[in-house]
Formats: C-alpha cells, structure tokens, sequence
C-alpha cells in the first residue's frame, strides 16, 4: 500500500513513537527544509534520526539524507531515486532489494547491512564502509576508496557492468561476479 506524507508528517509521528512507515511515498512538498539545486528544489532532511524506522517498500526521490542515522531501519525494497545519503550511517540495516537508482552514499557507515539484490544502478559509495553482498545489481557503479575488498564486489553472483573498483580500476563488463575476476 502505498500512501504520500510530508517529512513533517513523518518526522512528527516517528518522534511520537511510530516508526512503521512501510510502502510511504515521502512527498516533496511541506514546509520543511529545502535545497535549492539546479535541478529544482530537494526534501533536506540531513541529520535526522530515523533509528528502527520501517520504510519497507517507501518511495523517495530526490531526498537529502546526510548524516542520518537509520541504524537498524528496514529499507527492503526501498525506492531511492537520486538521494544523497552522504555520511549517513546506515549500520545493521536491512537493504534487501533496494533499489538505489543514481543515489550517492559517499562516506556513509554500511556495516553489517544486508544488501542482497539490491540495485545500485548509477550511484556512488565512494569512501564507504561496506560489507559482503550478493546478486547486486552495479551497473555504472562507483566504490573508489571504499572500505572493501573488490574481490566481495566481484562474488556472489553480482552483475557487474562499467563499476569503478575500490582501487579505481573500471570493469568495464558486463559480467556475473563469480570471485575469480577480482581486481
């Protein structure tokens, strides 16, 4: 089910207590804070505090988020179209078949997430810290400098096409990732 609030909405009943906010299509439009790009205006919600929090399923596009703190969020099968999520800390979370369309998590804190089948099409994890993950999706995808080693990239079956390694080295693909062309 798929139901629109503002960030006002959901910031007000997440600090009431509420944190199932599954299937939300978070609406860019309210009076909270915005960002002026030369894209048009972008839902700032940087440093927010969404610990726990269900957004199974939410669609959001075009939100800041850097330097939330979603410890322990569920995000499976989350919508992130083009988001920033610089710095943010999304440890022990669930990522599962999250769609992370053109989204940047530069520097961000991902230990111990579950990223299984997720699709990081276009979006950039440049510096951070990552984990093992398997049948991704990482086409056009950029993990220089991350904290990992391009072998766990390169396993698990994930489908890798023109992704920057942690070394910097592109692999140009496609290919499925099987640990034997690691670089």
């Amino acid at each position: 089910m798929v139901w629109e609030i503002t960030a006002e909405e959901l910031l007000e009943r997440y600090a009431d207590g509420e944190r199932n906010f599954a299937g939300i299509k978070l609406a860019n439009y309210g009076l909270y804070g915005f960002r002026r790009s030369k894209y048009g205006r972008k839902l700032d919600l940087d440093g927010v505090v969404l610990r726990d929090i269900n957004l199974r399923g939410a669609y959001l596009h075009e939100v800041y988020l850097e330097g939330a703190d979603l410890t322990g969020a569920d995000l499976g099968g989350i919508f992130l179209r083009e988001c920033s999520l610089v710095g943010a800390i999304i440890r022990d979370a669930n990522l599962s078949a999250a769609n992370l369309y053109w989204s940047c998590f530069d520097n961000a804190d991902l230990r111990g997430s579950d990223l299984d089948y997720m699709n990081a099409c276009g979006s950039t994890f440049r510096g951070t810290q990552i984990g093992y993950f398997e049948r991704a999706i990482l086409a056009q995808t950029e993990f220089q400098g991350a904290h990992t080693e391009s072998h766990l990239i390169c396993s698990g079956w994930n489908l890798i096409w023109r992704t920057i390694m942690p070394s910097g080295i592109e692999v140009e693909g496609p290919q499925w990732g099987n640990g034997r062309d690691a670089r």
